[in-house]
Formats: C-alpha cells, sequence, structure tokens
C-alpha cells in the first residue's frame, strides 16, 4: 500500500527542496527524510531529463520499495557547508542488497553497489566521499537500479571517522555470527565423523547454505571473493542459494524425524526435492518467475511444520526440538517475503533479526541432534546386551574350535618344516656327490681344454649348492643375502686361476630367492668369462652392482678388459646367459665392450 501511494504522490506533486546544512561537526545525518524521489519506469532518462521532472518531498528515512523491476528510482537533495573551512563527508547507503547505486555531482558520475565495488574498499556498506568548499552549495541526484534484489533506501550523512565506526560495529556483529555458525559447523562435523549419520551430513551441508545465504545478503562475495562480472552471474541465479538451503533442510527432516515411514507425507517431500532445483534453473535472470519461485520455496515451510507435528503424534522424541528449532527460522522467513514484496523492510525494525533466526534455529537443532546420540546410545546399551550373551555362546564354541584346529595346524607345519629341511638337506648332498664326482674327474683327466670344460661346470653347479646351504642356515628363505651369495659364488672362481683380479660389489637389494639362482648362474658365466678372456695381463677389476628403482631390478657386471670383439662369438657361457635373462627372467641384456666389457641386465621384480 506504500509504495502505492508513493507512486501516486510522485507523479502529482512538486516542491522546492531546503538545503541540507553541514560543518566539519556534522556526523550521521539522515538524508532520505530531506530528499525528494522520482520513479523512472521503464528506465527511460537520463539525468538532463530527470533534472526537468517533477519530484516529491519524502518525510520518512527509510523507504521500503521490495522488487520493482524495470524501475530506476531517483533520489535528489542538496547540501551546504555553512562553515568557511572545506568539509569533506561519506554518504553511506545502508544496505548492501543494492546492484547498482549511482551518484550525480557536478555532473560527474560515481557508481557503487554490488556490481561497482572499488577494489581497494572493502567496508560493507556502499558509499561516496563528498568534499564541498567553504560555503559551497550542491544539488547531489542518486540513481538506484536493481533487477534481482529488493530495494530498501537508506542514506546517512558521516563524517569519516564516525562512518569507520559504523562499519567496524557491523563486521563485528557480522564475525560473530559466522564464528557461531563455523563452531556449529565443526561441532556437527566431528559428531557426524564419530556417528557415521547421515542426518549429521545433510544438516552440515544446511549450516552450509545458511552461511552462504548470509554472505550474499551482505555483499561479501563481492565484496571479497568474486569479480563484478561473476558477481552478476551469480545474482542472476540467487534462488539457487534458496534451493541449496531447502534441499538439504527437507533432506535433514526425513532423516532426523524418520518421515520415510510415512508415504504420503515423503511424496510431497520428494516433489519439492524434484521441483526446487528444476524451477531455479527456470528462475536464472529470470524477473517474473524468480518472485513466484521464491513464494513456491516458502509454501514448503507450513508443511515442514505439520510434519513435525505429525511425527511428535507419532511417538518420534525428536520432533519437539525441530518444532522449537523452526519457530525462529519460520518467523525469519515471513519477514524476508514481506520485504521481498515491499510490504515490511526488516533491517529497519530488527537490524540483526535474521541473524538471530538463523544462529537460534541451528543451536536448537544441535541440541536436538546431541539429544539424538543419546537415544541412540540407550538403544545401543539394549543391544549391547542381547550381543553379548550371544558372543559369550559364540566365543566358548569359537574357542573350542580353535584349540582343535590350532593343534592340528601345529603338527602339519613341524611335518612341514621337517620336510622341507630334510628335502634341502638331500638336495645339497646331491649337489656335493655331483661336485665331487667333477673333481675326482678333473684330476684324472690330462687334457687342458676338458679340465677347463670340467671346472666351469663344475662352477655353475657351485653356484647353486650355495645357495641351498644358505637356505639350510637362513630359516628366512624370502631375505637371502645376495652380496654374501656373490661373493662365495666369485670366491670359487677365483680360487681355480692364478691371475690377480680385484672385485668390488654395490648390493643395493636383496634379490628374491626365486630369481637368486638365476642371477648366480649368470654371474658365474660372465665373472667366469672375464676371467679367461678379459685380461691379457695377471691383473684387473671386475664390478658386481644390483640396484632396484620401484619394481625395476638392474644387475651390471663390468670388468677393465680389453673387450668383447677379441673374444670368441659362439661362447656357451654368454648363450646360457642370455638363455636365463630372457627365458627365465623375462628381462633384458645388453652388453658394451667399448671400454672393457659392460653388461647390464634389466628385469621386473615384485
Amino acid at each position: 500500500m506504500k509504495k502505492h501511494l508513493i507512486l501516486f504522490f510522485i507523479f502529482t506533486y512538486h516542491f522546492s527542496l531546503y538545503a541540507i546544512e553541514i560543518d566539519n561537526n556534522s556526523s550521521n545525518i539522515s538524508i532520505l527524510d530531506k530528499s525528494s524521489i522520482f520513479l523512472d519506469k521503464g528506465k527511460k532518462f537520463t539525468l538532463e531529463d530527470i533534472k526537468r521532472k517533477k519530484f516529491i518531498k519524502n518525510n520518512e528515512s527509510q523507504l521500503n520499495f521490495g522488487l520493482i523491476p524495470n524501475t530506476n528510482i531517483w533520489i535528489h537533495f542538496k547540501l551546504h557547508n555553512r562553515s568557511n573551512q572545506a568539509v569533506k563527508m561519506v554518504l553511506e547507503y545502508q544496505s548492501t542488497e543494492v546492484e547498482s547505486l549511482s551518484l550525480y555531482q557536478k555532473d560527474k558520475e560515481i557508481k557503487r553497489g554490488l556490481y561497482h565495488i572499488p577494489k581497494k574498499d572493502k567496508t560493507i556498506h556502499p558509499h561516496f566521499s563528498i568534499q564541498l568548499s567553504p560555503n559551497e552549495k550542491r544539488d547531489i541526484y542518486i540513481k538506484i537500479e536493481s533487477k534481482m534484489r529488493a530495494i530498501s533506501a537508506k542514506m546517512t550523512l558521516w563524517n569519516k571517522e564516525d562512518f569507520l565506526k559504523e562499519d567496524f560495529h557491523l563486521k563485528m556483529a557480522l564475525l560473530l555470527f559466522f564464528a557461531i555458525m563455523l563452531t556449529l559447523f565443526i561441532y556437527n562435523l566431528m559428531l557426524w565423523h564419530f556417528t557415521q549419520d547421515r542426518v549429521y551430513m545433510f544438516y552440515i551441508l544446511y549450516l552450509l547454505g545458511i552461511s552462504s545465504f548470509e554472505a550474499n545478503y551482505y555483499g561479501l562475495y563481492s565484496l571479497y571473493l568474486f569479480s563484478p562480472e561473476l558477481t552478476l552471474f551469480f545474482e542472476k541465479g540467487i534462488t539457487i542459494i534458496l534451493v541449496i538451503m531447502g534441499i538439504f533442510f527437507i533432506l535433514f527432516a526425513r532423516e532426523f524425524l524418520q518421515l520415510k515411514k510415512f508415504k504420503k507425507i515423503d511424496t510431497i517431500l520428494k516433489f519439492y526435492l524434484y521441483a526446487m532445483p528444476i524451477s531455479s534453473l527456470l528462475a536464472y535472470d529470470n524477473q517474473f518467475f524468480n518472485t513466484n519461485i521464491i513464494i513456491f520455496y516458502t509454501s514448503a515451510s507450513p508443511f515442514l511444520i505439520y510434519s513435525g507435528i505429525f511425527a511428535l503424534k507419532q511417538g518420534i522424541k525428536e520432533a519437539k526440538y525441530y518444532l522449537i528449532g523452526w519457530t525462529p527460522i519460520l518467523l525469519s522467513m515471513l519477514i524476508i517475503i514481506l520485504q521481498f514484496i515491499g510490504i515490511f523492510d526488516v533491517k529497519n525494525a530488527f537490524p540483526y533479526i535474521l541473524e538471530f533466526a538463523f544462529v537460534s534455529e541451528s543451536f536448537i537443532f544441535s541440541i536436538a541432534l546431541a539429544h539424538r546420540i543419546e537415544i541412540a546410545k540407550k538403544e545401543k546399551r539394549l543391544a549391547d546386551k542381547k550381543l553379548i550373551n550371544f558372543q559369550k555362546y559364540e566365543k566358548e564354541k569359537l574357542q573350542k574350535l580353535v584349540k582343535e584346529k590350532t593343534k592340528e595346524l601345529s603338527i602339519l607345519l613341524e611335518e612341514k618344516e621337517i620336510l622341507y629341511k630334510e628335502l634341502n638337506h638331500r638336495i645339497k648332498n646331491n649337489f656335493m656327490m655331483i661336485l665331487s664326482l667333477l673333481k675326482l674327474q678333473t684330476k684324472r683327466t690330462k687334457n687342458s681344454e676338458t679340465v677347463a670344460s670340467l671346472t666351469i661346470t663344475r662352477n655353475r653347479i657351485e653356484s647353486i649348492a650355495k645357495l641351498y646351504e644358505m637356505l639350510l642356515l637362513n630359516n628366512n628363505a624370502i631375505n637371502l643375502d645376495t652380496k654374501l651369495y656373490l661373493q662365495s659364488i666369485c670366491s670359487n672362481i677365483a680360487m681355480n686361476v692364478p691371475q690377480e683380479i680385484t672385485i668390488s660389489y654395490n648390493i643395493q637389494h636383496n634379490l628374491e630367492t626365486n630369481n637368486l639362482v638365476y642371477i648366480g648362474l649368470i654371474v658365474n658365466e660372465l665373472v667366469t668369462n672375464s676371467f679367461k678372456y678379459a685380461f691379457e695381463e695377471n691383473q684387473g677389476a671386475i664390478d658386481i652392482s644390483i640396484v632396484k628403482r620401484k619394481q625395476i631390478a638392474f644387475l651390471r657386471v663390468k670388468d677393465n678388459g680389453k673387450g668383447f670383439k677379441t673374444r670368441r662369438k659362439n661362447s656357451l657361457g654368454l648363450t646360457i646367459v642370455q638363455i636365463l635373462v630372457e627365458g627365465q627372467l623375462q628381462g633384458e641384456l645388453k652388453i658394451d665392450s667399448s671400454q672393457g666389457t659392460d653388461t647390464q641386465i634389466i628385469w621386473k621384480e615384485k
């Protein structure tokens, strides 16, 4: 009704403004009740056009226009510096919801609002700096534009010090609100972590929705996070924030009140869950649809209260906390609607009513969720008593079975160990018998080539026998000492040659037992070849290294001899090496004889 009266008087009256007298001691001066107003329906007029229009005197310090699409609101007032000194003042527009605010003085335009926040400005409310020369009078025009938000106009003229104090008080109030919400968030997050109950997760997301709504309501996103362009994008979809709050609260109510048991109520709640996201997308940048969607959302509130009353009648104990918690939030929603359609301005009557409602509701629901844990504990105690009796019976039964099976397994394990040791012992004895026969045959043979062949064969068998000897001495057959094993093989080779060859070892990884026997044979062949063919003199050096990177093992055997070119091409030893590398290890063999002989073997080892 108030809005229609304003529109009527604006187009029927004209008057002359008196100037607002100010000096350096002036502060906290209400501007709107000393101004005139003109509504530009259709946004057709420029500043020059507006100066020729008929304005109407306003007598109220704050006006709530609600949501008025496709309309610019013009405000005109005069300032007079009555002192002989220059005056600097701050004109504050006491609302964060205005999208675009323009100040015209001396035909110069300065823009503020959600879409025009100066980069270095971190104050909550949009404001303008005004400077008047001594005894100067000035006409000032303000243009207000807002497409997606309700317009509530209130302006105050401050000196800079008082303005910063007022802004500081507002920031402290918001900081207190977000600190309380953060505390409740952490509290419920811990409850969810310990209980793994989905109702806590839904409530945590609902708290995030409330915090996001408040941050958007006060323009904190545009002030501290988003660029004007990104702010505009989110403002066009402002109903999405309300949808997020609504969806997670409905999910919370379904779990908290156990509404899934009641099919009719749950069906209606599911309708809202599906309809709200779709409708919010349709309302993007659509003023008419956006207004009706908000009214549609509010229809869910009475139904959610009815759901709580119904659950209470059905014996759901948590429903009483639910209904108490819904009281402040329902009042705040009604206030938002009244402000949105221009009937009532919440900020004028109760500056922090929304924050108080949200904190009260969140606090009560947090208590209710804690009470839910107590109920769950009682139920758990009853279940535990039944479970303990069952466990005692099952435990006694299981202990008897374990004793019987353990005894059987112990007997089988002892037999297995005895058989394993006996098997290795017999294999070792067989190796020793074969080696003894080869030694005897070597002593009786006078042909030097035959002796050399028998020695090489004996060394090959010796390398395998050494492994079985180490297996017998080491109960942990998985991690045998690779370096000690290779040293024993090379020492055995060196005993049969007169050369003074230095062998160095860089073993950084103990190989698997399955691969160790193949590596032993490979090293035996490569070192034997180096002793036989690499060194023209009786001195030389051989380097043996094994490293592992991730799952790839590397073996390198390098001598400083004369190289591979002068050796026999069809070497049986190299053929054995190639067969073992490619056939058994599934690896790759590389030989470089440019400077000595450098043999590298790469294979995959788990």
